[in-house]
């Protein structure tokens, strides 16, 4: 085994990846990850949460049995993501001309860019995520893909505009906010307990002139912080408020334009964490792992079901490692979301 194939190994990228401590991801609340076999994603939507009375029945007759009316089965093929980095013949010159005094800085470059590409797969499992949370739906449009993926999101019940919007004169974004909590509750018959919502919006309510007058005229904290602002809009309204503001660079972009996850113009109301889960499939390299393949030098599965595998090429001279996943978020519980328009 030559230098890189030593250094280079997936247990390598595995071990660097998990030193640092992962970026916390509000869509992982939401939807945690699991894993399974396949490709195919099958899950059960219940179509109404009301419970249903036991009929009633005479005595010493036979039980009735309850069908499974008010549910649909929902399946999809799980969508395949991939992307690789190469050590080519010129950084290996370099790298092996070079001092071994002076060579754990090039290394280090090298496995940043390795850990960057299994961050890239936390990235991707997100960037569905908060799709869901932010619209509804997913849409992977990218190198030649488009897929849609529909979960049971009905627009014309759960997506809203207000007729103000908040940044508009005389807006009342906290009277707002109450408003829509209460019509989440008449939609869903459940309370609502997280609003989603990115720091433009988040902004709005909490230093709207509402929050600004009620500690003025009823505190002795007249410039109250921004902790102090949210801490009072949560206990009136027992919603904890998530601020979505992290981005990320969508793939293939050399510009490196920052993406929000969730849109700036809404914020989204949910009654519970357990939306769904974040569904993980198995790799073509993940059975090549498990079959033994000779043509991969090093494999390791990173988290859940992220694949690392590394391989080497005869001409041009070179490493590889490679970083894939069959990911995609279930919801089975979409009707619980409700997401209300309030900025242009």
């Amino acid at each position: 085994m030559n230098y890189f194939e030593e250094k280079i190994t997936a247990q390598n990228v595995k071990i660097i990846y998990e030193q640092v401590e992962p970026q916390p991801f509000i869509g992982e609340m939401f939807f945690p990850p699991v894993k399974q076999m396949g490709l195919e994603l099958n899950l059960i939507k219940g179509k109404d949460d009301a419970p249903v009375a036991l009929v009633s029945a005479n005595w010493d007759t036979d039980v009735l049995y309850r069908d499974r009316i008010g549910f649909e089965q929902l399946s999809a093929e799980m969508p395949f993501f991939k992307e690789a980095y190469k050590v080519d013949e010129l950084l290996r010159q370099k790298i092996l001309t070079t001092m071994e005094t002076y060579r754990s800085p090039l290394l280090r470059e090298i496995y940043r860019d390795l850990r960057n590409l299994v961050i890239g797969a936390d990235v991707t499992a997100e960037r569905m995520r908060m799709q869901i949370l932010g619209t509804g739906t997913i849409s992977i449009q990218e190198n030649g893909v488009d897929k849609q993926y529909n979960y049971g999101f009905v627009s014309s019940k759960q997506i809203v505009t207000e007729s103000t919007l908040w940044s508009a004169t005389g807006a009342k974004p906290l009277e707002s906010f109450i408003a829509r909590i209460k019509a989440y509750k008449n939609l869903t018959k459940k309370s609502a307990k997280y609003a989603i919502m990115n720091q433009d919006v988040f902004d709005k309510l909490i230093f709207s002139d509402e929050v600004s007058s009620y500690f003025k005229n009823n505190t002795s904290v007249p410039y109250p912080s921004e902790a102090e602002r949210k801490a009072f809009v949560e206990r009136i309204t027992e919603v904890t408020i998530l601020v979505a503001d992290d981005e990320f660079v969508k793939p293939r972009d050399t510009t490196k334009t920052l993406v929000p996850y969730y849109p700036k113009d809404r914020y989204t109301l949910v009654s519970t964490l357990d939306l769904g889960e974040t569904v993980y499939g198995s790799t073509p390299e993940e059975i090549d792992l498990l079959g033994g393949n000779s043509e991969v030098l090093t494999g390791e599965i990173v988290g859940t079901g992220v694949a690392v595998t590394t391989w080497k090429e005869p001409d041009p001279v070179g490493v590889n490692t490679k970083v894939s996943e069959v990911v995609l978020p279930s919801c089975p519980e979409i009707d619980k979301l409700y997401i209300v328009k309030v900025l242009a």
